[in-house]
């Protein structure tokens, strides 16, 4: 894609856009109060224990979502800092095995994500070269991400106002994971909304609409894999297609093509799904802490410090979750084998035994590692490519319009959700 080219958003899709990147109808749909922080209430559960009874809706007093496993089970949550980190570090104990329970994920196929032990670590080695340092650098920001960029904040240059959320963060992670991955030329936001309604959509379509986008999303995923094949590119699938699986017993072999398409989902979700929520809360916080902008302006190092404290801060993934392989005593606290184990960081990441003033934005703190990425064999994959994201957004941003700042004509923007946050919007003045 050339430099100067942009992404065609026609304004037919706008409805399609609003529905898919709502954060407000989305924490309404999953029966939350949408003009609702609930950071206090949290904060408040953890100092009343590090390990509780329950999940973290029942502990809030929210009613449970209906279809979120395919099995029953008992719920215990760990809110302290130091119960988290041992809950995303021992994975054998913990394990991420029970994300095969989820129906979403079961339309998606097998991935790394509910693997563990050695078949995670062979797995996810195929993968991993592509996604970490310095390939981020070299690789990522000059292929996709710094076009992706300058795609998407040109179109804006000669306006006074708009909604970053649905204008920059929504189109960016979309567009540089489906290109990635190979999918040039492809409408991200329809491609994204038949996978999504493929793989989480049967209680809101017809079985009809679900095994339609199935049909459009496997036969685009199909055409890119062969085309990788015979043609390999500098894209995502075609080093997929390089890399080897090293298998048990010695031997090697490549991945096959349902392998290929349920890690271009999952890549697709994961990426797509919480870095459009993290940079609208990264830009949030520098907004409404007008010193960090400030600072950041006159010293673009410290973007990086800004995106990082921002994740522990407002994570956007706010609860992960385990089962629990055996009995298990967690700060004096036995959760019984069988045990749904939430992994709540929205807590942990806010613990006052690991963080000075934790409930500040604090770019300057000390460094200190914490769980927005989540921790162990089963830290994001996609975690550096994600912080090159926002951090090339926000340097678009002050290249721009260095006295951005939010509209005060328009309605305050909420931190909303629970599992899953984000602002509901991000109306600014473009100046």
């Amino acid at each position: 894609m050339a430099q100067s080219e942009t992404i065609e958003r026609p304004e037919d899709q706008q409805a399609r856009l609003i529905e898919m990147f709502s954060v407000g109808s989305q924490a309404g749909n999953a029966g939350l109060d949408t003009d609702r922080d609930y950071s206090d209430a949290i904060n408040d559960l953890r100092e009343a224990g590090s390990v509780q009874k329950g999940s973290p809706r029942s502990l809030l007093g929210l009613p449970e979502i209906m279809g979120g496993t395919t099995v029953e089970r008992e719920d215990w949550t760990l809110l302290g800092f130091d119960a988290c980190e041992r809950g995303f570090r021992e994975n054998l104990i913990f394990s991420s095995e029970i994300m095969a329970e989820s129906p979403g994920l079961k339309q998606v196929g097998p991935t790394i994500l509910q693997m563990i032990g050695k078949e995670h670590k062979r797995n996810r080695a195929v993968a991993q070269p592509l996604f970490l340092r310095p390939r981020t650098m070299d690789w990522w920001r000059p292929n996709w991400i710094d076009q992706a960029v300058t795609s998407l904040l040109t179109p804006l240059e000669g306006k006074d106002r708009a909604d970053l959320n649905l204008e920059l963060c929504a189109w960016l992670p979309m567009f540089v994971v489906t290109r990635s991955l190979g999918l040039e030329g492809s409408d991200e936001l329809a491609f994204r909304f038949h996978l999504t309604r493929s793989s989480f959509g049967a209680r809101d379509h017809t079985p009809e609409e679900v095994a339609e986008s199935r049909r459009v999303v496997d036969g685009i995923l199909t055409e890119m894999v062969a085309s990788r094949r015979a043609n390999p590119q500098d894209d995502v699938v075609s080093g997929l297609l390089e890399n080897d699986i090293k298998l048990p017993d010695g031997t090697t072999r490549k991945m096959t093509q349902d392998e290929l398409f349920s890690f271009a989902k999952l890549v697709i979700f994961a990426g797509g799904g919480t870095t459009w929520r993290q940079l609208g809360i990264t830009i949030d916080a520098m907004l409404t802490h007008r010193d960090v902008w400030d600072e950041c302006l006159a010293d673009r190092n410290l973007i990086e410090a800004a995106v990082d404290e921002a994740l522990r801060w407002r994570a956007t993934s706010g609860n992960f979750y385990r089962v629990a392989t055996q009995d298990i005593e967690v700060d004096g606290v036995i959760i019984p084998e069988g045990a749904r184990v939430n992994l709540w960081l929205a807590a942990a990441n806010r613990d006052p035994r690991m963080f000075d003033s934790p409930d500040a934005f604090d770019i300057h703190r000390p460094k200190q590692h914490h769980l927005g990425f989540g921790l162990g064999p089963h830290r994001c994959l996609g975690m550096d490519v994600a912080k090159q994201e926002m951090i090339a957004a926000i340097n678009g941003l002050m290249d721009r319009w260095p006295k951005l700042r939010y509209d005060p004509e328009a309605p305050k923007p909420i931190f909303a959700g629970l599992d899953m946050r984000g602002m509901t919007a991000l109306p600014v003045i473009l100046d």
